[in-house]
């Protein structure tokens, strides 16, 4: 029964009534981490402690169990154990196990963080359910280290030369993520309002960040970071650049339609060669795609002989800002 899997406006496995990112409200629902995409407020959820922390109140389950990484609990007669999932603080991927058969839900995944020379550990598993938001091949992203470090040149250079840097993230896990990889560059932070109670919750749940400030029309000579969408503060900085940091910069007419200066291709998801990584590291038998280019992934494993399927009826791409 663990190779049961099924979509209804989220991932099922019927067999162990066990719901993963469902996108309405169930009775009992994995959490992989706090975007509010998949957030929602269940009658228990299963998540790590910080995505719990995260999860803005009016996103928060009714009830929850919290478990840490690598601690193992049992769901009837299944092992549930979660692992660091490398998207952002508290994210998580899901391993169950089940009469000698295991199943691995990545949830957002990512296995070349910044400023960590260790990836992100993919077990192994024979059913692998993935998300595959960059799921086509032209999605291949540089070293994030080395784009950081590009990041970090055009930052300086834009103070240097006394015009505001702007960076364009999402507002949870990203811009906090990208204020931890700058830090060792010596930048301070202005934060757009947006920014600012998620600032104060990823350094409530346990992640100290560099020094900010929250935006109030003067950088003072900081790094300003604000969402991509609704830029109404930062035109009133006078003299400013932006650059979209995403996954998204592969792709040029997200470039245009957020108007920014520069994009830098780092993601908080894997590119299409890292899931192509992540599937022949768990040897799985079973791949299903979720969310994003699900079958243009799926069509692409099936060409190197990997039964696959997208497991939603539709494409629902993410756009992972």
């Amino acid at each position: 029964m663990t190779r049961h899997v099924v979509w209804d406006h989220g991932v099922s496995l019927p067999g162990h009534r066990l719901w993963l990112d469902p996108l309405v409200v169930r009775s009992f629902a994995f959490i992989s981490h706090a975007h509010t995409d998949h957030a929602r407020r269940h009658r228990e959820a299963l998540l790590t402690p910080q995505t719990l922390a995260l999860i803005p109140e009016a996103r928060r389950p009714r009830g929850w169990r919290m478990l840490g990484y690598d601690e193992p609990m049992r769901r009837d007669r299944a092992s549930v154990t979660l692992l660091p999932a490398g998207h952002m603080l508290g994210s998580a991927q899901l391993l169950l196990e089940h009469d000698g058969t295991s199943l691995l839900y990545t949830g957002d995944i990512k296995l070349r963080v910044p400023g960590t020379r260790k990836q992100t550990d993919v077990p192994k598993a024979q059913v692998l359910i993935v998300e595959t938001t960059y799921g086509r091949p032209h999605f291949r992203f540089g070293d994030p280290d080395a784009t950081i470090e590009a990041i970090a040149r055009w930052c300086r250079r834009a103070l240097d030369n006394r015009v505001a840097p702007v960076l364009l993230c999402h507002a949870l896990g990203k811009t906090e993520e990208v204020m931890l990889a700058l830090a060792p560059y010596g930048f301070e932070f202005a934060l757009e309002k947006r920014c600012v109670p998620c600032a104060q919750a990823y350094a409530g749940a346990g992640r100290p960040l560099p020094d900010w400030i929250e935006l109030d029309g003067d950088a003072r000579g900081r790094v300003v970071i604000a969402p991509p969408a609704g830029k109404d503060e930062v035109r009133r900085l006078g003299r400013y650049r932006t650059a979209l940091v995403s996954g998204w910069a592969k792709d040029a007419e997200f470039a245009r339609l957020f108007g920014a200066d520069m994009t830098f291709d780092l993601s908080d998801h894997c590119d299409f060669d890292e899931l192509m990584d992540v599937v022949e590291r768990t040897g799985a038998d079973q791949v299903y795609t979720v969310h994003g280019y699900t079958e243009d992934f799926a069509r692409s494993l099936r060409k190197r002989g990997i039964r696959a399927s997208a497991l939603e009826a539709t494409e629902q791409l993410q756009l992972a800002l």
